[in-house]
């Protein structure tokens, strides 16, 4: 408004005159005014009204100036921008033509492949921002499914089996929604670093924009999320195979064993899913397919058991320091003998001990596991059987083995007789899971047992045979000859540590032992010789088997032709002419041994016989046949005194031979 009043107010003449205006205002003055002349009034109004203005345009004379550089620069730049929207205008068309059009198909494929680039179009490019807000507000959801395999490793490691299990089965779930395929067909090509597929790529497949970003969308993180998870699986059923290996009891391994059926179950609900999404291309119809899911299951039971025997027999075959094993190490061979009372013996019995408890545990838990379900198909548990059976059966061969090596070192019957008792209890208490092999022990230990009896003849015979070469070399006879005389021996008073009371020449003693013929003492090579034999007969009897008996027998008939022979063969040596030193005596004291050992022989092969029972046998069979004789003779005379007829039994002749050998032997 001041600017207006400005412009409508005349301005100033550069005519005005001050002196003037002086001279009019001093001639007014002495003339008198009428103070109600309304022009007067006007007058004076209107020169405060000028001098007002005056003053006011004289105050804002800065602001006048700088409002019109103003508007005047505000024109300028106006009509500079309207020229430069002028000259945009055809730009800005063609830029909109490009951004509608966007990537073609045809030769720009081929320079996209070739490292072109095609501008995308106005609309893909909102739908891809739209796009990456949505995903943002998800997130923190999306940061939880990425960090599922981290998740499940961590359990893994803490021992969080249930965890573990249901993140697995929460990504047979994300499979099925998604219907993610794998392995995905062709996958692999254009795969980056991190295993995604490069925009150009994806955008080159095709002019199907909506193609490539489900391609290029949350399919492919789905598949990397799930691919994950099934590696984590096999690294969890590593994980439970691997605990099968150790000691475990009977909880953890029924835990075990759930956890890994679980992940079977997960295995198969994948395969049947793959089979109602079509992704497995079955010419059968439902049926059929439901068939396969069946033998899947009963396959994957059948896996689950084998791999629960490889599991708990590598414990077993691992552990050597309570197994047979630690007895057969490198240092085995250096030990000359395991005796009764050493420490070794102990170990022995204590790892026969530990190896029944463990094969015991591991087949009752295998019972409780996989045979202890009512609800379990008949087949599926004659299948669980046999395999047991068949894991028994190797066990209980790779024992037997491994205690016929530990056996060669035994050289005590006593023992011996330890370890029969140890491994017969393993044995029956094999038996309360079918597996009883109490059979397979006897020719183990028949043979253990000749062959320590057979050792100890044959030190004797190799003593002999020593000590008789020892002094024909030496021409010396007092270590054949005892130093009492002959007739002392023969009269019984150069008895050693027995009273001519308790034992009698050639007869038994008061224990039911025959005693040995006086004559031996006369020659000590030959007592030495009946002394091993003996300690032979007393390891039979601390480890009596019968099945030994035979091969005993065969074997003590050999060593007692072999003593002949070495007899008849230092007879004949020291009958060689030239024989140096005390040629007479040593030829006396082989005709002496030759004379004595027919005694000795004979009480050899009695001593065998009574150290088998088999003398009480004969005995009491030849007492069975006297008595029946003699109930025949008795019929016979009753029956010719009835009828007036003397008869004679045929048998008479026999009978009293019999009776006569009777006597003898209970003489």
């Amino acid at each position: 408004p001041v600017l207006e009043y400005r412009l409508s107010v005349k301005p100033l003449t550069s005519s005005f005159d001050p002196a003037s205006v002086f001279n009019m205002a001093s001639s007014e003055s002495h003339s008198i005014p009428d103070p109600l002349d309304e022009s007067l009034l006007s007058q004076a109004a209107f020169s405060s009204a000028n001098d007002a203005l005056r003053s006011l345009c004289a105050r804002f004379t800065p602001t006048f100036v700088a409002v019109q550089r103003r508007d005047i620069r505000l024109e300028e730049c106006l009509g500079t921008l309207l020229a430069r929207l002028d000259s945009a205008a055809d730009g800005a068309e063609f830029a909109e033509q490009r951004l509608e059009v966007g990537s073609k198909c045809g030769d720009e494929r081929q320079n996209i492949m070739e490292g072109g680039f095609v501008a995308p179009s106005l609309r893909s490019l909102a739908e891809r921002h739209r796009l990456r807000r949505r995903t943002l507000l998800q997130h923190s959801s999306l940061l939880e499914l990425l960090e599922l395999p981290a998740l499940m490793d961590a359990c893994l490691r803490a021992g969080l089996y249930d965890e573990s299990l249901a993140i697995a089965a929460f990504g047979n779930a994300l499979q099925r929604r998604h219907s993610v395929r794998f392995p995905h067909p062709g996958a692999e090509e254009g795969l980056g670093k991190n295993g995604a597929r490069s925009s150009q790529v994806l955008m080159a497949e095709g002019c199907d924009l909506q193609e490539s970003k489900q391609k290029d969308g949350g399919e492919e993180v789905i598949f990397s999320v799930v691919s994950s998870l099934r590696s984590r699986e096999q690294d969890l059923r590593h994980h439970l195979l691997t605990r099968l290996r150790g000691g475990i009891t009977m909880p953890h391994c029924l835990e075990i064993v759930t956890a890994l059926r679980r992940l079977n179950g997960i295995e198969l609900e994948r395969k049947r899913t793959d089979v109602a999404y079509g992704h497995e291309r079955d010419k059968g119809g439902p049926n059929q397919k439901q068939i396969d899911l069946e033998q899947d299951h009963s396959a994957m039971e059948l896996r689950l058991m084998v791999e629960f025997f490889e599991g708990r027999d590598s414990w077993l075959r691992d552990s050597a320091s309570i197994g047979l094993s630690s007895l057969s190490g490198p240092d085995a061979n250096d030990m000359l003998s395991i005796g009764a009372e050493g420490a070794d013996s102990e170990l022995l019995l204590n790892n026969i001990d530990a190896i029944r408890t463990r094969t015991f545990e591991v087949a009752t838990q295998f019972i409780a596991i996989f045979c202890g379900a009512s609800s379990q198909a008949p087949s599926s548990q004659d299948q669980s059987l046999h395999l047991l059976s068949m894991w028994l059966t190797r066990r209980i061969q790779f024992f037997l083995s491994s205690l016929k090596v530990q056996l060669s070192l035994v050289k005590d019957a006593a023992l011996l007789r330890d370890v029969l008792d140890a491994t017969n209890f393993f044995a029956s208490s094999m038996g309360r899971v079918g597996s009883d092999f109490q059979c397979l022990l006897a020719p183990i230990f028949e043979e253990r047992l000749s062959d320590i009896v057979i050792k100890c003849w044959s030190d004797g015979v190799e003593a002999l045979d020593v000590t008789l070469k020892v002094c024909r070399d030496a021409g010396m006879a007092g270590p054949l000859m005892s130093t009492a005389s002959t007739s002392d021996i023969l009269e019984g008073s150069y008895v050693t540590g027995v009273s001519s009371g308790h034992v009698s020449q050639g007869g038994f003693s008061e224990t039911g032992t025959p005693s040995p013929p006086r004559r031996l003492l006369a020659s000590p090579p030959l007592a030495r010789f009946v002394n091993a034999f003996l300690d032979g007969l007393n390891e039979v009897r601390r480890c009596l088997l019968a099945g030994s008996f035979e091969m005993l027998r065969s074997s003590s008939v050999s060593m007692l032709e072999q003593v002949d022979d070495i007899l008849l063969a230092n007879e004949r040596a020291v009958l060689t002419p030239g024989l140096s030193g005390e040629a007479l005596r040593l030829r006396d004291a082989a005709s002496q041994m030759r004379t004595g050992w027919i005694e000795g022989r004979e009480y050899c092969t009695l001593a065998l016989e009574v150290a088998f029972g088999s003398v009480e046998r004969d005995r009491k069979e030849r007492k069975d046949d006297i008595e029946k004789r003699e109930e025949k003779a008795k019929a016979a005379e009753l029956e010719a005194k009835s009828s007036g007829v003397e008869v004679r039994d045929q048998d008479e002749d026999g009978f009293m031979e019999s009776s006569e050998a009777l006597q003898s032997d209970m003489q």
